[in-house]
């Protein structure tokens, strides 16, 4: 088992990756079903705060810290609207 290790955190690689694969299909088939990319990034919005909600919650070495609980929500928040809006700026842009 290959892992990444910080002082909260373990991330195994290989989990990572097939989680990573997952959510590339995921993509995958959302951008060959909806030719939009507004709708598509706006679709992925919930897929990529199910993933990162998930790969933190099972990195994290103390499972009994509520700040640690309520950062990784924001990060998985904020990381799936920064989603929605670069949907958004392709959109925009004509994409």
């Amino acid at each position: 088992m290959v892992s990444f290790t910080t002082s909260s955190y373990r991330f195994d690689l290989t989990r990572l990756a097939v989680a990573l694969l997952i959510l590339g299909l995921i993509f995958i088939t959302a951008r060959l079903s909806i030719g939009d990319s507004l709708t598509v990034g706006y679709v992925m919005v919930i897929p990529v705060y199910v993933f990162l909600s998930a790969v933190l919650e099972d990195a994290r070495l103390v499972k009994h810290s509520r700040v640690h609980a309520w950062a990784e929500r924001l990060a998985a928040f904020s990381a799936a609207a920064a989603c929605g809006y670069t949907g958004y700026q392709l959109w925009i842009s004509g994409y």
